[in-house]
């Protein structure tokens, strides 16, 4: 139906209104120059049945449907159609001003309002000092936010009443506004000041770490945070030079060492940090030749596990010792060359780290398996890649190290983890063989997996 057609009309309604209040229905019409009346004779051009209708109404609704006296209609399509009409800025001002608490909860428990005006809405409510679920106000508006923007809802509608409910709607919303807001909110802001109970502190530790936490709420969380919150904040890879600092000034070791953990870092603060977490920050920094260049001859072992190693560097870290040697041929990050390079090296050891290096595949399993069936057989047997023969022939081990590979091992065939499960040495090894869950499941109990 065209509502538009319905200004400076007349309607009548049966029943009650159901997302507005009487009042605020009354005065959303009133807005789009639409009058309410009670009686029929006045002329209306639409009879909007209401919830609640009583026995006397629904005997004159009845009557006016067999007469055909006017288009009747449901209140729903009628109070969504307001709602969207709302002029936002009016009524916040109109609610700003007059502080009518139940006028704003109606709103916020309203359906049909768009996201945008709840958000907003939201921002005016007063939590009165207390958590979200510790009044009964509160709690009816925390429902209304997270069955708002959850998905699915139908599917998991207590999460609303739950005190991990927020967390759980943060972790699958990419609305950076949602995010923002509920960041900002009363008992976050009061529980970040004065501490707060392990649910709560959930809910904050999941906005320091949310992709989409706004710089804004990231610099006040990290003046108003604890030491926990500032440090998750520094484990982030998009905190910008400024936040770096403000960090670095802080001037504590835990955060210090995390920062000096992380690869985005800027390198003036790496270089700060390179007097006391070297290692750290030769391991994980992204790497340009000077710096590299600076710590060559002191932590060359450490740059090996580095995984931003341009081919250049990795060359010169070949020139190194076994022990870099070792290291870098763990780094799953090593050009194919290098690999190779290290592949027909005769250094057990490197060997041993190569088989480790997702890089390495089936064939040179295979001829290492072939040069010398004892020497590698343990990292062979652990290996995912490895030729289902050479499990086979490998489950003839007599070595329980070698055995007990093969029983963690998800490439294994089932039929040699039915035989493992016999030995009480592997038996715990195959029931946590993920590979082995999954065909007890799909093949013995029938499940969908």
């Amino acid at each position: 139906m065209n509502f538009e057609a319905l200004r400076n009309k007349n309607i009548i309604l049966f029943g009650k209104s159901r997302a507005l209040s009487g009042d605020e229905f009354a005065k959303q019409l009133h807005n789009q120059n639409i009058t309410l009346v009670t009686d029929i004779d006045k002329g209306v051009e639409v009879i909007v049945e209401g919830r609640l209708v009583n026995p006397i109404e629904q005997d004159e609704l009845d009557r006016l449907y067999a007469e055909r006296a006017a288009p009747i209609i449901e209140i729903e399509a009628l109070e969504k159609w307001l709602c969207s009409a709302i002029d936002i800025d009016k009524l916040l001002m109109s609610l700003k001003l007059s502080g009518d608490r139940d006028r704003l909860m109606g709103y916020l428990q309203n359906k049909h309002i768009n996201n945008e005006l709840f958000l907003r809405l939201l921002k005016l409510y007063s939590w009165e000092g207390v958590g979200f679920f510790e009044s009964d106000d509160n709690r009816d508006i925390t429902a209304a936010l997270i069955s708002r923007f959850y998905e699915n809802i139908e599917r998991n509608h207590n999460v609303q009443y739950a005190n991990m409910g927020i967390m759980h709607l943060l972790n699958q919303s990419g609305d950076v506004e949602l995010t923002e807001t509920i960041a900002l909110l009363a008992p976050l802001q009061t529980a970040l000041k004065e501490g707060c109970e392990n649910s709560t502190q959930k809910i904050l530790n999941a906005i320091a770490l949310h992709p989409n936490t706004s710089p804004k709420v990231l610099k006040q969380w990290l003046k108003r945070g604890n030491e926990d919150i500032q440090t998750l904040i520094a484990m982030r890879h998009d905190i910008d030079l400024q936040l770096q600092e403000y960090l670095l000034n802080l001037s504590k070791s835990v955060i210090n060492e995390v920062l000096s953990l992380n690869h985005t870092i800027e390198h003036q603060i790496a270089l700060v940090l390179l007097k006391t977490f070297p290692e750290n920050i030769a391991k994980h920094i992204t790497l340009e030749t000077q710096l590299f260049d600076d710590l060559f001859e002191k932590y060359d072992f450490a740059l090996a596990e580095n995984p931003t190693l341009s081919l250049e560097m990795q060359e010169r870290l070949l020139e190194r010792g076994d022990h870099v040697q070792c290291t870098l041929a763990k780094n799953v990050n090593i050009a194919r060359s290098v690999f190779e390079t290290l592949f027909r090296s005769d250094k057990i050891d490197v060997l041993r780290a190569l088989i480790e290096n997702e890089q390495m595949q089936s064939a040179g399993l295979q001829e290492l398996f072939n040069i010398d069936e004892d020497l590698f057989s343990r990292e062979i047997a652990a290996n995912v890649k490895t030729d289902v023969s050479i499990l086979h022939r490998l489950a003839e081990s007599q070595e329980v190290e070698v055995l007990l590979a093969l029983a963690k091992n998800p490439s294994t065939p089932v039929e040699l983890l039915y035989q493992f499960q016999l030995d009480k040495r592997l038996d715990r090894a195959v029931k946590e063989n993920a590979s082995f869950g999954k065909h007890i499941q799909r093949d013995n109990i029938g499940w969908d997996v």
